[in-house]
């Protein structure tokens, strides 16, 4: 018999119930619904297929040959369903809880990395996904960041200084203070050493504005970057300036600091991200997570809107 329309998914699913439960009452329990809703969506299946399903009497129902067809290949199908519903409903909450976040280098390496962990042991429903960004955006890069936040590419950014964008939402995380290391012990002062600097950076112009004196003595060699820095000062008696916040990091805990030389940058460090009417949980989870790990280092209570 040729059908004049496609049986109601419902009907078919209660019959993929039925047809593997002990009786109609275990099927109705499963569904959640009455026993005559079961015999009804049954007998309406049947109407619509021309044929019987179900040989039953006041006490038992079995599968008609047609039934016992039918019945395997509509629970495979049922069951693939289900499987492709969750995960679809997984892939959402993914992207739903997915974090982009945009994280400096020097910071990832030196202070972050080993402390992301933690945060994935108190959410792990929550991905992180992390790009770099400089520590000291210029101004073009600061028109980028902002972009890139308001399109969505990036859902945090950490970076020195505020972005001029009243879009974004802007919350200080601390006020770096740049001090001084050097690998060894010796007794030669740090005044007497070549020093490793990014010449172009915010911490050397103000520890060259508080530091005048010194540093007309000094013998200097420019640098790309802070990890390159620290790297050159392996075997060597050089000097660099390091964010006093890295000082924990178990690869420099061993270096000789010099904390009468070191300075306070004008402006904080800040984490950065678009405003939204309520902002959502995974980026108040995080911000909240990583403000509350930097309570060593002084912190500038202001929090720009």
């Amino acid at each position: 018999m040729k059908l004049s329309k496609i049986p109601s998914l419902n009907a078919l699913r209660v019959f993929a119930i039925a047809a593997h439960a002990d009786s109609f009452k275990h099927a109705a329990h499963q569904l959640g619904v009455s026993q005559s809703n079961i015999t009804r969506q049954i007998q309406t299946l049947e109407e619509q297929l021309g044929t019987r399903l179900f040989n039953r009497d006041n006490r038992v129902h079995a599968l008609t040959p047609a039934g016992a067809a039918l019945a395997p290949e509509l629970y495979r199908l049922f069951r693939e369903l289900e499987r492709t519903v969750e995960r679809t409903r997984t892939i959402g909450d993914i992207e739903a809880t997915t974090l982009r976040i945009g994280v400096p280098e020097s910071l990832l390496r030196w202070w972050l990395a080993a402390r992301l962990p933690e945060f994935y042991s108190l959410y792990p429903h929550i991905q992180v996904q992390l790009h770099t960004v400089p520590i000291f955006p210029s101004r073009q890069k600061h028109a980028e960041l902002c972009a890139e936040l308001q399109h969505n590419q990036l859902d945090l950014a950490i970076h020195y200084g505020s972005l001029r964008d009243s879009a974004l939402k802007q919350l200080t995380l601390y006020r770096p203070h740049y001090v001084p290391i050097s690998v060894d012990c010796s007794a030669i002062p740090f005044k007497d050493r070549d020093w490793i600097i990014e010449s172009q950076s915010p911490y050397w112009a103000e520890f060259k504005k508080v530091q005048r004196a010194l540093v007309r003595t000094l013998t200097t060699r420019p640098v790309g970057s802070i990890n390159i820095a620290i790297d050159a000062l392996s075997g060597t008696q050089q000097v660099t300036l390091v964010d006093s916040l890295f000082l924990s990091n178990p690869q420099l805990q061993s270096y000789r600091v010099e904390p009468d030389l070191a300075v306070a940058l004008p402006e904080a460090m800040m984490i950065s991200m678009k405003r939204h009417q309520q902002q959502p949980v995974a980026q108040v989870a995080f911000t909240k997570w990583l403000q509350a790990r930097i309570p060593s280092v002084p912190v500038d209570n202001d929090q720009p809107n």
